[in-house]
């Protein structure tokens, strides 16, 4: 999938996906084996890279312990946020901020804030 081209869906099952994981300390493994699927194809799902079927967010929700129904309402709550949204992020940064840890985010929010900084100082 070109990064380009990832739909609002498929980003926000990558937010949620990583999140989930992350909150529950699992590796790809730990979730490969929870859900019958390959860490190949998790990881690629986490990066936005794959659109996963119906049967595949099924063995999804069930690896996490939730309803097929509890993981499509958080992702009609993360489409809801999105949507609201003013501003557009670059594709790449789409892709790479649910792999950040909270500190990694937070540093990146910081560098932000520099940047937006430098650039209202006078030349």
């Amino acid at each position: 999938m070109n990064s380009q081209a990832v739909s609002p869906l498929i980003q926000a099952l990558a937010h949620l996906l990583t999140r989930w994981r992350g909150e529950r300390g699992w590796s790809l493994r730990e979730v490969s084996e929870r859900s019958g699927l390959s860490i190949p194809y998790l990881s690629e799902l986490e990066r936005a890279r794959k659109a996963p079927s119906v049967d595949v967010l099924e063995h999804l929700a069930r690896a996490y312990g939730v309803s097929l129904a509890v993981l499509l309402r958080e992702l009609a709550s993360l489409l809801d946020r999105s949507s609201d949204s003013h501003y557009h992020l670059h594709p790449e940064l789409r892709e790479i901020l649910p792999l950040l840890t909270e500190a990694e985010q937070g540093e990146l929010v910081r560098y932000a804030h520099y940047l937006h900084w430098r650039r209202q100082q006078p030349q």
